[in-house]
């Protein structure tokens, strides 16, 4: 049994930087990379006195089954166990994983994981998240650690420089134009904004709307705050 099994995972140990170092093989046109967690070392003045560079240790499968393997992995998030994984605006391929714990007295214990990489069609980020011994109405990988690497990409990607690119539905589905509620009552201005998904936030304890902002007409994401500026002085055509 253990031959067939150690086909897919089971009854195998490795650790955990083990197994992202492989994912990242995987993706990375077959070359197997040297880890290290220092990039730069520098002294009081400023001065580098060591600094890491990424080294090839091996290529362990062929460039053309990196690219196989990289479409095969976008497939899981989009359609597979990996749908909480995705993230909008970028291309995201991952892998989940639900591990039994062999030598657990507890027989239901499982380590439920998941691992992302983005953006996958030139990848440069890879997540792992790993959750032992959960506790929670499933031990998948995909529900349970799925969410958090999709919360990591989305924050970390941007910081790194790779910005966004929506779809058109995308664009619809996380991003409205402001209306124009100036002149209007406070609370209805507020019912007016929440049909767009958007929370009016009233300043002053004025009954209309005397400017707001963001402006009339800016695209902003669905659930950002709009402040409403109820201390001007309003235009008496307003009352009509």
């Amino acid at each position: 049994m253990e031959l067939a099994s150690c086909s897919f995972g089971q009854s195998s140990k490795v650790s955990y930087l083990q197994m992202l170092t492989a994912v990242c093989a995987v993706v990375n046109g077959g070359k197997l990379m040297q880890p290290y967690l220092v990039q730069t070392i520098t002294d009081a003045d400023g001065q580098i006195v060591r600094e890491s560079q990424p080294t090839v240790r091996a290529q362990v499968i062929r460039p053309e089954t990196s690219a196989v393997m990289r479409e095969l992995m976008e497939g899981v998030v989009e359609t597979g166990t990996g749908k909480n994984a995705a993230v909008a605006g970028y291309r995201v391929g991952g892998k989940s994983g639900t591990s039994q714990k062999l030598d657990s007295e507890d027989a239901s214990a499982r380590i439920a994981s998941f691992v992302a990489v983005a953006p996958i069609e030139d990848p440069q980020l890879a997540v792992l998240i790993c959750l032992d011994e959960p506790h929670s109405w499933t031990t998948s990988g995909g529900a349970l650690s799925g969410p958090v690497c999709a919360e990591i990409l989305e924050k970390s990607l941007p910081r790194l420089g790779i910005q966004p690119s929506y779809t058109e539905e995308e664009q619809q589905k996380l991003f409205a134009q402001v209306p124009d509620v100036t002149g209007w009552r406070v609370q209805a201005a507020g019912q007016k904004l929440a049909e767009f998904q958007l929370t009016g936030q009233a300043l002053g304890d004025g009954e209309r709307v005397a400017s707001q902002y963001p402006a009339a007409g800016t695209t902003v994401r669905r659930g950002s705050v709009i402040q409403l500026d109820t201390t001007g002085s309003i235009d008496p055509a307003a009352d009509s």
